[in-house]
């Protein structure tokens, strides 16, 4: 029995409230491993970085603004690989729409050193990805209310536009990754 236009509209607004409760509840619940990481030894050695793009962006939007840059931070031996949920077929996805257990195991066979979350914060799905892949290194470029999902959080204004925080990003990457001493806290540790 076909469904009609108005049943698939009610169970698609069901899937979306669902989808939204489901990633709010496992967000707050998510639990930080807590280990301590040496940032830049990290970075310094870096060989697979994934990039978790928004709606908004695809690979080459950002190709010259933010991936190029990484490869001369990091070295052309450092593999550079996105993700976009636009992209993510369905038969990859459970019925609410997350990516199923086996499509995430493709990003582990990799071992993700770094993961750069470019969206935006009010954007769960990513925020769930993130939350679901293990790395070393998870870095936000936003103020986020899941802030637990990452380790690293690179803010700039957040009025800036979302090039002005990528830029911020790289530079602080690149500190990082070439200095000898780190200051956090108004502390240089060394």
């Amino acid at each position: 029995m076909a469904q009609t236009k108005k049943e698939k509209t009610l169970i698609n607004w069901l899937k979306r409230i669902l989808f939204k409760k489901y990633l709010n509840w496992y967000l707050k619940r998510f639990k930080a491993s807590g280990e301590s990481l040496d940032f830049q030894m990290v970075l310094q050695n870096l060989k697979h970085v994934l990039i978790i793009l928004p709606d908004y962006w695809d690979l080459e939007a950002i190709q010259n603004i933010f991936i190029k840059p990484l490869y001369q931070i990091f070295g052309e031996k450092t593999t550079i690989s996105t993700f976009e949920k636009k992209t993510l077929r369905k038969e990859d996805s459970t019925w609410l729409g997350l990516p199923k257990k086996q499509y995430l195991q493709f990003f582990q066979q990799v071992k993700i050193d770094m993961i750069v979350d470019l969206s935006d914060p009010d954007d769960l799905f990513s925020t769930y990805v993130c939350s679901k892949l293990s790395a070393p290194l998870k870095i936000t470029l936003q103020t986020h209310p899941f802030e637990q999902v990452y380790n690293l959080s690179i803010r700039a204004k957040t009025e800036d536009l979302p090039q002005r925080r990528i830029e911020v990003a790289l530079q602080y990457l690149a500190k990082l990754k070439n200095s000898s001493t780190v200051q956090t806290n108004g502390k240089v540790l060394k």
